[in-house]
């Protein structure tokens, strides 16, 4: 059984130790477990005996290392950061550690960039791999396994299911799966069985019923920080006991739908090709993990083209799923990635780190979260609409099926179409929105929404006129602002976003991303780019469930919006 050894921490606290490390160490080629101690001490962000900061350290300090609870709990974050990916061992031995070019980027990414790439992170964690002290002959991705199989349970599971099933289990091995689900399944039902199933676990293993219990911490803490789980007690797994359990929400199951698609490469197979393809697997591997967490790979995507060309017959035209600094040994890694460490002294700076660079965009979560929003308006679009959507909603589809299916259908639609559809879509959000009559040349803005602050001009762009949001779109988007303002027709703020919406994002994002910074830089306005699936996405969630959804980022947006479905 795969054993999760480190408690459960705080998402937010493990960012923040983490970031405080590397603005402490990220100009050494290394650093100890001493130095994780003292910086996390000394920024108050763990107590030791009732106590923070120098008190803390100097009431730990034993000549035995494993009473000493401050090295001790450096040494737990250590391992969640080695588990992440986010630094590896230097070296043969454990200690000292280094940070890696994902470390990099999660360092520097701000609160909500930093969330998909702890996702993707999350879903990284391998065995068996070469990082980590204890090895394990289970093959399994075990959160991969564990979303799988909530969806196989009926979307619900008790904590020590985890133990027995996605713990216990070689998920590359179709038919040892199917056992155990089957295995799972047959246990409910009934909390005489579940009790005999796991004292069996615990007996088979030689250890006390609190060890597996215990290895549940931080999977479930790394699942709820996600969101794919969250908890709900339920006596109908176990009757006629009442337990807390844990729900697979949408954006789990929307998680595990798309893991499907991937090419899941693990150790064994990454062994069994020779250098150069090893080479290309890492580099392919670590620029589509950040492409899933929205980075924009635009930068390096000659490198990606001919690295995929390479490992043409391993992806099968998929995607890949391979986490190296989660898998293999970082110098491995590096020379792949053209990443030169100088010195692997402890204090020893001039580290240089050829080929980090931050490649994301600018991409803007909208986050959305449980309400009670009802869609009151008597306009007969928005009625149409919502009708619309609760009759696909009736015929047992998901959000994201009900989006693609409303997209698709809009693929050909003109600007006589379009425009409207969009401003619909916005008052489906509680916006007021005006459309400009075509030919109207009096009205620069193809929409505006109109509020008493903050009233946001959109130029619109339908799939007719071009699929891809382009340039023009942005520069005709800051022409908007500056008309808005001088006219002072509706009110409105420098701050306040002004939009581009279109059916697809820009072709070259990295390009679209340049100028809007260079118009922020220049006038001090935000551009905000809004795809149609985006879009829908919030309206659709808003309908179905009631969602509320953060009116201020859109408001303030700058950049690419993105939306995660709960």
């Amino acid at each position: 059984m795969i054993r999760f050894r480190n408690p459960g921490t705080q998402y937010t606290t493990q960012i923040q130790v983490f970031k405080e490390l590397y603005k402490e160490y990220s100009d050494c080629a290394s650093f100890s477990l001493d130095d994780m101690a003292h910086t996390i001490a000394r920024t108050r962000l763990m107590t030791a005996y009732g106590y923070a900061g120098g008190a803390a350290l100097a009431l730990s300090q034993t000549e035995n290392d494993s009473l000493n609870s401050t090295k001790m709990n450096a040494k737990m974050y250590a391992e969640v950061f080695r588990l992440l990916g986010w630094v590896s061992s230097v070296g043969s031995g454990s200690y000292p550690l280094c940070f890696t070019y994902i470390g990099y980027h999660v360092a520097n990414a701000d609160d909500e960039e930093v969330r998909s790439l702890y996702e993707q992170c999350v879903i990284g964690i391998n065995n068996p791999q070469e990082i980590m002290d204890v090895l394990y002959t289970e093959e399994v991705r075990f959160f991969k396994a564990a979303l799988l199989t909530f969806q196989d349970m009926d979307g619900i599971m008790y904590k020590h299911e985890l133990c027995y099933g996605p713990m216990s289990v070689d998920d590359l091995d179709a038919q040892q799966y199917k056992r155990m689900i089957t295995r799972l399944k047959s246990i409910r039902g009934s909390y005489a069985r579940y009790q005999k199933a796991y004292k069996e676990l615990c007996d088979s293993l030689s250890v006390k019923p609190t060890l597996p219990d215990n290895s549940t911490r931080l999977p479930i803490a790394f699942m709820k920080s996600c969101g794919w789980v969250e908890s709900e007690r339920s006596n109908t797994l176990f009757p006629p006991k009442s337990l807390e359990c844990l729900r697979l929400t949408q954006h789990g199951n929307e998680m595990a739908e798309s893991i499907k698609m991937l090419k899941d490469l693990r150790l064994k197979e990454f062994r069994s090709y020779d250098g150069k393809v090893r080479q290309a697997l890492i580099r392919l591997g670590i620029y589509s993990m950040l492409e899933r967490a929205g980075y924009d790979t635009t930068p390096v995507q000659s490198i990606i083209w001919k690295d995929t060309a390479t490992c043409e017959e391993i992806l099968n035209s998929k995607k890949l799923l391979f986490s190296p600094y989660q898998t293999i040994r970082v110098d491995e890694v590096d020379a792949a990635m053209g990443i030169v460490r100088e010195s692997t002294s402890s204090r020893s700076t001039n580290v240089s780190l050829a080929g980090i660079q931050r490649t994301d965009s600018l991409n803007k979560r909208i986050r959305l979260s449980a309400g009670n929003n009802l869609v009151h308006d008597s306009d007969e679009e928005v009625q149409s609409f919502t009708e619309k959507v609760k009759s696909l909603r009736a015929q047992n589809l998901r959000i994201v099926d009900i989006v693609q299916i409303i997209f698709d259908g809009m693929i050909a639609a003109t600007q006589t179409r379009f425009y409207p559809f969009v401003a619909m879509l916005f008052r489906v959000l509680g916006f007021e929105v005006q459309v400009s009559r075509p030919g109207d040349n009096g009205a620069r803005w193809d929409a505006i929404i109109i509020d008493e602050i903050n009233s946001i001009p959109i130029e619109i762009k339908s799939p007719t006129e071009e699929q891809h949001i382009s340039l023009k779109a942005i520069r005709q988007a800051l022409e908007n602002k500056v008309i808005l303002l001088s006219r002072n027709t509706h009110p409105t703020t420098p701050e306040t976003t002004s939009l581009a919406v279109g059916y697809y994002l820009p072709n070259d994002r990295a390009e679209v991303t340049n100028l809007i910074l260079d118009f922020k830089k220049a006038y001090g306005f935000s551009i905000g780019v809004i795809d149609l699936s985006t879009l829908l996405k919030i309206a659709v969630s808003v309908i179905v469930d009631g969602s509320s959804f953060d009116r201020q980022a859109l408001i303030r947006l700058e950049g690419f919006a993105r939306v995660s479905l709960r």
